[in-house]
């Protein structure tokens, strides 16, 4: 049963906003992980912070290079319906 915001952003009816960045993370093993940080107000430093809080990178040795970009416009609504009885 979907209760909150994010849990419609995990089943994919809902996106974030275009104000949002999407900070990227190359591992130096040629992995990579993204993070979407919002809200967009926030400067693209304190966005890398908040996103290696959230990945838990707190050995930046492990990191080949970090980008971060602002997310193109994508609220939307899923083109299907769920019905909760």
């Amino acid at each position: 049963m979907i209760r909150s915001r994010d849990q419609l952003w995990q089943a994919g009816i809902l996106t974030p906003t275009s104000t949002d960045w999407r900070v990227r993370f190359v591992f130096i093993d040629g992995t990579d992980r993204v993070v979407r940080v919002s809200p967009g107000r926030l400067s693209e430093e304190d966005a890398i912070i908040r996103a290696k809080r959230h990945a838990k990178i707190f050995d930046e040795t492990v990191l080949d290079r970090v980008e971060a970009e602002r997310a193109e416009k994508s609220t939307q609504v899923a083109g299907f319906g769920i019905v909760q009885k």
